[in-house]
């Protein structure tokens, strides 16, 4: 049973403010709001008013008239708004807009070519360079027109992309001819860091072939030697080294 309905059956049954207080719970202040008010005025969910809701008809004349957000916050300046707000009106202008599909002139005040030119621009795909980076490390699918762009347009990024998915199809595969195929491919590539990488592969080869074609690592112990290195540096000069070899060794001698 809600708050209102529970209060309507005691007021009924003729209990004093007092008594009702009591009875409920609540405090006398609430109950003298609720005892001689109509409950649909009092329950009834109040809205905030904006500060913008005076000049709300102005607002939208003004959108579309055509004028700029910026030139529709002058005029409402002009015509006695004294708020400072400019986000605040941007982002109520926005949402009128979006009520009534009203398009919503950027560039009122620049000229009509270089008006025609930003709304071009600002029809073009564009990308950040995390997304770029996401495509070419992290396999993040692109459109099929943007990938054919990147790939074409910049040929930088075409030869990067291959040579992370053939680096890759090494240890998929596990194949020492991949391996070396790669390191004759890129070893004298136009792009310094992949040359100067597969240069290094190259003088350490052995080590690679057998991380290549060896199921075993020794990626874990690196994890466990960084540990050990902090409790060290941690124990110096506090402890003994009876303790440090208790908190680092498996079992250790007594």
């Amino acid at each position: 049973m809600s708050r209102v309905s529970r209060y309507n059956a005691v007021q009924e049954a003729g209990f004093s403010q007092r008594k009702i207080s009591t009875m409920l719970n609540y405090s006398r202040n609430t109950v003298k709001k609720y005892y001689d008010a109509k409950m649909d005025d009092v329950c009834q969910k109040k809205t905030r008013e904006s500060i913008f809701d005076p000049y709300y008809d102005d607002i939208i004349k003004s959108l579309q008239s055509g004028m700029s957000r910026t030139d529709t916050f002058n005029h409402i300046v002009s015509l006695g708004f004294t708020g400072r707000s400019r986000s605040g009106a941007n982002s109520y202008m926005n949402q009128v807009a979006e009520q009534l599909q009203i398009d919503v002139q950027r560039y009122n005040s620049a000229s009509p070519e270089v008006i025609k030119k930003r709304t071009a621009a600002q029809k073009q795909d564009y990308m950040k360079r995390s997304r770029i980076f996401k495509f070419l490390w992290m396999d993040e699918q692109l459109e099929h027109h943007q990938k054919e762009y990147l790939l074409t347009t910049f040929p930088v990024l075409g030869e990067l992309y291959v040579a992370i998915q053939e680096f890759r199809q090494i240890f998929n595969e596990r194949s020492l001819p991949f391996l070396h195929l790669f390191v004759d491919k890129f070893k004298h590539s136009e792009l310094n860091p992949i040359a100067s990488f597969t240069r290094g592969l190259e003088n350490d080869i052995e080590a690679i072939e057998n991380a290549v074609t060896s199921p075993f690592s020794n990626g874990f112990v690196e994890g466990t030697i960084s540990k050990l290195k902090m409790k060290k540096r941690v124990m110096y000069g506090r402890s003994k080294t009876n303790l440090l070899a208790s908190k680092m060794m498996y079992e250790p001698k007594v």
